[in-house]
């Protein structure tokens, strides 16, 4: 089964990005994908309303994270935790750079951590190469939950990659997803940390569920490896086997 760990869903006033479940539906079947991981943009409009509802009606083909902006709720941390009862979302996902905090800033972080712990769900948290998430950011909050799965989206795209990997060879609760990034990043992250904790993450709308296959196609060799990171490394995060 091939799962990916990283789209995003809505129709969110004042930008032109957008994506339909149908529209993704479409795509992951002309590109063989069996699930995705399905969450809002990044804007502070995002609608967890939106993602329940395309996950109630595709719960064959979409997984359900809420999407949490701290600065717009007083009460973020019960905001997010009543979302993800209400919803069933089986994970969360977060924007430092998006929504003006830093991923060092752990006191703002750690309510959201908490809900993950006590769910015992993921934290898909962008990063990059501004100061906001670059990915030895992740370090001060990774050593304070290691029991919560941090998947690292983009792994710091091209620039940051040998930052996300050493990163993530210090911390075994952090994921490595390479939305963005360059083949090279899959085969050094492979290297240091083995396929366990690499994902596939594609990010669309914005990339093709294509190209994403055919880096890691290229990069792992190993049929058995290439199939941990193409869908049974997030569905033992997830737990689908146990459902």
């Amino acid at each position: 089964m091939i799962i990916d760990c990283h789209n995003h869903i809505g129709e969110p006033w004042g930008t032109k990005d957008r994506q339909t479940p149908d529209e993704l539906l479409r795509k992951m079947d002309r590109a063989g994908i069996d699930m995705a991981v399905v969450f809002g943009f990044k804007y502070e409009n995002y609608d967890n309303e939106y993602t329940y509802r395309a996950v109630k009606a595709h719960p064959d083909r979409f997984i359900g994270f809420a999407e949490i902006a701290p600065w717009l709720y007083p009460n973020y941390a019960e905001v997010v935790k009543s979302d993800i009862e209400k919803y069933e979302f089986k994970g969360i996902k977060i924007h430092a750079m998006a929504h003006s905090f830093k991923m060092t800033s752990v006191g703002v972080l750690r309510p959201i951590f908490e809900v993950a712990k006590e769910k015992r769900i993921p934290i898909i948290a962008y990063s990059g190469d501004e100061l906001y998430a670059t990915p030895i950011a992740f370090r001060y909050i990774a050593a304070e939950f290691p029991e919560v799965p941090i998947i690292m989206a983009h792994s710091g795209f091209m620039q940051n990659t040998p930052e996300a990997v050493m990163v993530a060879k210090e911390f075994n609760n952090i994921y490595l997803e390479h939305a963005s990034g360059i083949s090279g990043g899959i085969i050094e992250s492979l290297k240091e940390i083995g396929p366990e904790r690499i994902l596939m993450g594609t990010d669309t709308p914005y990339w093709d569920f294509e190209v994403q296959i055919k880096k890691i196609e290229i990069t792992v060799p190993d049929l058995k490896d290439r199939k941990m990171i193409m869908g049974e490394n997030i569905a033992k995060i997830l737990r689908l086997e146990k459902n």
